[in-house]
């Protein structure tokens, strides 16, 4: 049984796919098995693909006869498949240093509590560029559940997927259900994870994230953002995730303040999500 499975998610990476793919298997960790799912591309990904097929450590490839939507389906398919400890969700447009596992599994190890653990990255453009780094943590650090739940549940503070590895023991719970969102499911998949395990951060700059679509402008998105992020609420156990009055209060402001743009239906869903997480919170602490 391998320590860690690999999921390569890929739709229409063509130009980025074999770096990537070269970059896990290039990693100085090496009980590692990979699974290569691709969602029906319409490029070149195929061929791309076929040319590590030999490769002992690829234990899959599962090529989708229609796209499924969401990559939230192919996250779970790839778990479902997956047997080893750590689930490492690797998007193909994204890549990493050698070392990436090495040092990430080597905080587990000195973090036993940690069900995650994930790492500063480089913010690059299409061509591999370095930008402004917008990692909201930049040192090594510990947190326990509780402490991050209550920052994730404000904003995803796993900034890339690629980042990260989880243990499938918790990756398997979390996932279910997750494939009806189409933005924030990985958001909705920490807040879950976390508030039954802990997480470890490195500082150092292991990963590189593919930031060029965030460069366009897109209403859409952003809105998704928004309609799907509040949905982090309906996921929140307040018998596992100890909120102060004020600090609840505090979050409920927020959201309703986040989402306060919305058009009138979205808004009114929104603010409905928000005062069912209120109900819930007071059921549980009436005082």
């Amino acid at each position: 049984m391998p320590e860690v499975s690999v999921i390569i998610p890929n739709y229409n990476h063509e130009k980025y796919l074999g770096q990537r793919i070269k970059s896990v298997l290039d990693q100085t960790f090496t009980d590692i098995e990979v699974i290569i799912l691709d969602d029906c591309s319409t490029d070149n990904s195929r061929d791309v693909i076929e040319q590590f097929r030999t490769d002992s450590r690829v234990t899959h490839i599962v090529y989708n006869a229609a796209n499924s939507g969401s990559p939230f389906k192919q996250w779970e398919k790839g778990m479902l498949l997956a047997k080893g400890t750590w689930i490492w969700i690797a998007e193909s447009d994204d890549y990493c240093e050698p070392e990436f596992l090495e040092t990430l599994l080597h905080l587990t190890r000195e973090n036993k509590d940690a069900g995650i653990a994930f790492c500063r990255s480089h913010w690059v453009d299409a061509d591999g560029v370095p930008g402004e780094e917008l990692s909201l943590y930049k040192t090594t650090l510990f947190k326990t559940g509780e402490e991050a739940v209550k920052e994730m549940v404000v904003h995803c503070t796993i900034q890339n997927t690629s980042s990260c590895i989880t243990k499938r023991t918790y990756a398997l719970k979390a996932i279910n259900g997750l494939g009806k969102y189409k933005a924030c499911g990985d958001w909705i998949f920490y807040t879950r994870v976390l508030q039954h395990t802990s997480l470890v951060h490195s500082g150092l700059q292991l990963n590189y994230f593919r930031w060029y679509h965030a460069n366009i402008s897109s209403k859409a998105k952003e809105r998704l953002w928004m309609t799907e992020g509040v949905d982090v609420l309906k996921h929140l156990d307040f018998k596992l995730v100890h909120f102060s009055r004020i600090e609840f209060l505090d979050l409920m402001k927020y959201w309703k303040w986040k989402t306060n743009t919305l058009k009138f239906k979205d808004k009114m869903a929104a603010w409905f999500t928000v005062a069912i997480a209120a109900a819930r919170y007071f059921m549980n602490f009436p005082d």
